[in-house]
């Protein structure tokens, strides 16, 4: 494994280890800078937003909701949650990047 490898899997693990700083920080503030549902979205704005109601239920079968595995809702179960989500999600990004990067090399 070459140089770069190794500093981008490091910077990758130490972003997984610190993401739970993203809920602890805001586990008293009604959750994260953009993370709003449509109800709270038409308070913001101040009228109701047609599409984003229409289009709000179109994705509704996450493998982790709210990066948290179901029932672990105290702060030390739900940081761990995090952390698993990000591994999850590093882990499927990464098999989708080989099998686009499998895929192109044997079409040229």
């Amino acid at each position: 494994m070459d140089k770069v490898t190794k500093a981008l899997l490091a910077v990758i693990g130490v972003m997984i280890i610190l993401s739970p700083i993203g809920i602890l920080l805001v586990w008293n503030y009604n959750g994260a800078w953009g993370e709003w549902d449509v109800g709270t979205i038409e308070h913001m704005v101040g009228h109701k937003l047609p599409g984003m109601e229409k289009l709000s239920g179109i994705w509704n079968h996450a493998v982790l909701p709210d990066y948290n595995v179901p029932g672990w809702e105290d702060k030390l179960h739900a940081s761990i949650g995090y952390v698993i989500s990000a591994v999850v999600g590093v882990t499927l990004v990464v098999a989708l990047y080989y099998a686009v990067v499998r895929f192109a090399s044997r079409a040229s």
